[in-house]
């Protein structure tokens, strides 16, 4: 705030002096500085007021007010010695023929230029003379002469919602002026740079000054006043740099308002009136503050302070600062680096989008480099300083340039790199025909750059030469596209198609030399390539002077096998690479299968060997496909086609155009997966049971590469040569059913369980609802339930405890691709559900001889409380030989027999048991061949007869088949196994069964 001519207003100077008002006369002095000569100064009325001048000045314009009528004179001088009196020779004035009772009354000029600075009394008396000594007056000021600049108290830079922008306050501890034409700022940055500011520079109240930067500067450092600012005496304040303090958050504690986010360690800006006094109670602190003289903001420093809530009062006004913590943390990528490896770390932090500064620090704590980065959108930053030459233990300090919290790192060194060297990573490399070959080059010390040769024109037919620049990688991978080499007279292939980066991330370079074949016309012949690499040129290489050698061998390509899986959209939409589907394969939520329910996904896996370098030439298999390349049929079998239709055929282009084809691969294997929804049977749609036939078919000339004989035997046709895999899916409509009787007690935690035929993973919602006429009625709903490997799912977590015994109810399937719904009752206990176990199982270790009839038995007990049906079954080796059926009550028990005959078993141990659906017990049955009674001579005959197989019976004839003869497995040999039947030797036998469970 100024006036007209740019001096001080009076109504705004400080009030120091006490006014003496005695009987009749108040005097006043008006004074300015020669910088601003014509300014008066008025003392009486209320108006005293102490003055300020530099040396050299006089006090001019001095005026006086008059309280009653009489005209004596007026006297003014300036107590130069400060003793309170009146000395012959001091500086003064006098007036007379003046108007009494006026104001302002013109007294003259004080001659004060030959006093010195410091603090002198200015007294005014009614009377026309002073004599020496006297020291009896009326009124006196305070005159400063000061020829010394100011200096700032604290400067502040925040957000000032006092003031409605972004400012640096400086406060001095005395009043100033400002001459806002005059008044200049610079602002200096860490970065070395200084912001400019020559115009809105006001005055705020007294004795602060306000710099506008238009926006806030996290890398302030200092100001500087250049001019337009004074203090009272009209002196310039300093112009030195002075410390300013940075805060970003700011809190205007004069007004109510909501809560302020902010984070622990960072400056805090509180802004107040002069004088107010600020409480700030919260989990760390309970303190009292304030603004400080000439100031409106107090920085509160929140290092170290725990997060939470903080209240800030001040007055009536409270507001509430919620103190977070922004988690920053740094960690060095390694703990040793050698000169030659770039410096990095990773940082992170709970917040996201923030600048920071990180500095790289020797152990003598001297910063060596610093750089900038930014916490990006996953809280994530990567700092690298580059190779650094000088070995040593370092650290690296992380600053989050708004708050200034700091991280750092522990102690990692730097050591002298090892003596160059190039190698490879491996020495012997096996690839397939038409495969991409990766070879490793490994850089150590200061080696940067590689020649590598691949092949020999001269021992294999063909040789390309490449250069690798490592640029500081400690490996660098090339890829050798073996399925387009020899071939870059192509016009769609070029040298970087057939040697590329393998690691596009990396920050190497591979480049294409030449190669001593360019049209080829089939991919290179099986066989075994050189390859080797000198760090100096190609000729050192063709002289054998290479500093790695190795091979690669390239053997014949293959289409192997066709596999299906399954699995729910819940689970696909999460799937992006190989490794997801393998975990799903583990987990059960991807599993085998031969057919495709209603809305799920079908993943093909194809194994074929040789494709790699054709898909990375073209991009994808979409366009393999549209090149004719390859080709993916899908197309009903015949079987399941009506009779005189056509068979329902997908259009697989539309399919790869829409998106609703995913291929995803890894060496060897390929996943062509689709959703049921998304199959495009063009007009026709899909019916239940309807069949399909998955084909992939190689047809590129360059992959299959015919013999040139057998090309010409088939007239050229080279269909005879192509790649086949087939496999076979069925379609399913999606069903589902809830297990029978549906029963829930009236409690918590009610679970209802059911089966489907739909993939794993699929999740859907349970929902359970009273029926009409149940008072109070429920509605209950389990989300998220999911389907098992088996096609089981329950429904858990239902709350029942509002129901009553005999309340019932609808349960349905909601949100999931079968439709579901069955009654269910409110019980007072619900059933177990039906178990049958089997136990007892006799003979559990036998003996037998073939062709014995033994008996086997076993216990069958329903362990649950629900009655039950199940076929219990005789098995061998896993294999049914005989069943039963059986039914029991819940608790109930029964004994099941079966006899069979082990004819035709060859000698040797077999597993035996009694299933059923839900158990099994299992034991060893051991069969001994006909005729060995453990005696020792079965196989003795009587040689001289030459009757070899007889044996001695007395008939001579036991091979004769004649049923007559003696039996040696009488029912006196090993007791308890019947006729157990082999399926080997029986694979027609009535008897024979598949296997159980199959």
């Amino acid at each position: 705030m100024t006036n007209d001519n740019t001096t001080r207003k009076k109504a705004n100077a400080v009030f120091f002096a006490a006014v003496m008002v005695v009987s009749m006369v108040a005097v006043g002095f008006a004074a300015a500085p020669a910088a601003a000569a014509g300014s008066n100064l008025d003392i009486g009325n209320g108006d005293d007021a102490d003055y300020a001048i530099q040396s050299g000045n006089n006090l001019t314009g001095v005026q006086v007010d008059d309280t009653d009528a009489d005209t004596p004179g007026l006297f003014v001088f300036v107590d130069e010695n400060g003793n309170g009196e009146f000395d012959t020779g001091e500086a003064n004035i006098t007036a007379t023929g003046y108007t009494g009772g006026a104001s302002d009354i013109a007294v003259g000029d004080l001659e004060t230029d030959d006093l010195g600075e410091g603090d002198y009394d200015v007294y005014a008396y009614e009377n026309a003379s002073l004599n020496d000594g006297d020291s009896s007056f009326d009124t006196n000021v305070q005159l400063t002469i000061d020829d010394t600049s100011d200096d700032p108290r604290k400067a502040t830079h925040y957000d000032s919602a006092l003031n409605g922008s972004v400012v640096v306050e400086v406060a001095y501890d005395n009043d100033v002026v400002v001459t806002q034409s005059n008044a200049e700022a610079d602002i200096n940055l860490a970065n070395g740079t200084t912001v400019d500011v020559n115009s809105g520079i006001v005055e705020g109240i007294d004795g602060q000054v306000l710099v506008p930067t238009g926006q806030p500067y996290n890398n302030v450092e200092n100001i500087s006043i250049e001019g337009g600012v004074t203090d009272l005496a009209g002196n310039s304040v300093s112009d030195d740099d002075f410390d300013v303090t940075f805060a970003p958050t700011s809190v205007d504690t004069t007004s109510n308002a909501s809560t302020v986010d902010a984070l622990s360690g960072e400056n805090i800006a509180l802004e107040a009136n002069e004088g107010d006094s600020i409480d700030i109670e919260g989990p760390s602190t309970g303190v009292t503050r304030g603004t400080g003289v000439n100031s409106q903001v107090y920085v509160f420093d929140t290092d170290g302070l725990e997060t939470g809530d903080y209240n800030v009062t001040n007055g009536n006004v409270e507001r509430v600062i919620e103190l977070g913590d922004l988690g920053l943390g740094v960690e060095s990528d390694e703990d040793e680096f050698t000169t030659n490896d770039n410096v990095t770390a990773s940082v992170t932090a709970d917040e996201i989008n923030r600048p920071i500064t990180a500095e790289l620090i020797d152990s003598d704590g001297d910063v060596v480099d610093d750089l900038n980065a930014q916490i990006d959108s996953d809280g994530n930053a990567e700092v690298d300083f580059g190779t650094v030459s000088e070995t040593d233990t370092y650290t690296i300090n992380v600053t989050d340039d708004n708050s200034g919290i700091s991280a750092q790192t522990g102690d990692f060194d730097v050591v002298e790199a090892p003596e160059g060297d190039i190698t490879f990573e491996e020495s012997f490399v096996t690839e397939q025909r038409g495969d991409v070959a990766n070879i490793t080059i490994n850089f150590q010390g200061d080696r940067d750059m590689a020649y590598l040769t691949i092949g020999d024109d001269d021992e294999v037919g063909y040789e390309t030469n490449v250069t690798v620049d490592a640029d500081g990688e400690d490996n660098v991978t090339v890829g050798f596209n073996t399925y387009i080499a020899g071939n870059t007279t192509s016009s769609n292939v070029s040298g970087s198609d057939v040697v590329f980066l393998a690691d596009q991330d990396s920050d190497a370079s591979v480049s294409f030399v030449n190669e001593s074949e360019t049209n080829l016309e089939n991919m290179l012949a099986a066989g075994t390539y050189p390859f080797e690499i000198s760090d100096t040129s190609f000729v050192q290489t063709a002289k054998g002077n290479s500093d790695s050698v190795g091979d690669l061998e390239l053997e014949e390509r293959s289409v192997e096998d066709f596999q299906l899986w399954t699995t729910s959209d819940d689970v696909f939409e999460d799937v992006e690479n190989v490794e997801d589907i393998t975990n799903g394969v583990e987990n059960d939520t991807v599993i085998e299968t031969s057919s495709l329910a209603e809305g799920d996904v079908l993943i093909h896996e194809l194994t074929a060997t040789g494709l790699e370098g054709a898909l990375e030439l073209n991009g994808d298999l979409e366009t393999l496909v549209d090149n004719g390349a390859v080709d993916l049929r899908i197309r009903q079998t015949a079987d399941t086609t009506a009779p005189n239709s056509q068979r329902k055929t997908a259009d697989i282009t539309s399919m790869f155009d829409d998106g609703d084809i995913s291929v995803i691969s890894t060496e060897g294997s390929y996943y062509i997966a689709f959703d049921q929804d998304n199959l495009d049977l063009g007009s026709e749609s899909i019916a239940d049971e309807d069949a399909f036939e998955v084909r992939v078919q190689v047809q590129d000339p360059r992959l299959l590469d015919p013999d040139e004989d057998e090309l010409d035997d088939a007239d050229g046709d080279l269909s005879e040569f192509y790649e086949t895999a087939t496999a076979t899916f069925e379609y399913q409509d999606a069903t589902g059913e809830f297990d029978t009787p549906v029963e829930v007690q009236a409690a918590e935690n009610q679970s209802i369980t059911g089966t489907t035929n739909v993939a794993p993973g699929q999740e859907f919602t349970v929902r359970v609802r009273s029926d009409s006429g149940v008072s109070p009625g429920f509605v209950q709903s389990a989300e998220g339930v999911t389907v098992q490997a088996d096609g089981t799912f329950e429904a858990t977590g239902l709350d029942l405890s509002d129901a009553s015994v005999n309340d019932t109810f609808t349960v349905t399937a909601q949100q999931s691709t079968f439709d579901a719904e069955e009654d269910g009752t409110v019980v007072e206990e619900v059933g177990q559900a039906a178990f049958l176990e089997v136990s007892e199982l006799n003979p559990e270790q036998a003996t037998a001889t073939a062709g014995d009839s033994v008996d086997v038995s076993a216990t069958i007990e329903n362990t649950g409380s629900e009655e039950a049906t199940q076929t219990v079954a005789l098995t061998l080796d896993g294999d049914e030989l005989d069943t039963t059926e059986v039914t029991l009550a819940g608790g109930n028990s029964t004994t099941v027999e079966f006899t069979a005959d082990t004819s035709g078993l060859e000698a040797g141990d077999y597993t035996h048991g009694v299933a059923t659906d839900d158990d099994e017990a299992t034991g060893t049955l051991t069969i001994e061949a006909a005729g060995d009674d453990g005696s020792g001579d079965d196989s003795s005959g009587d040689d001289s007869t030459g009757d070899d197989s007889s044996g001695d019976d007395s008939t001579g004839d036991d091979s004769s088949g004649d049923g007559n003869g003696t039996d040696d497995s009488t029912d006196d040999g090993t007791p308890g196994f019947g006729a157990l039947v082999a399926l080997v030797a029986l694979i027609a036998a009535a008897l024979l069964a598949t296997r159980r469970n199959e």
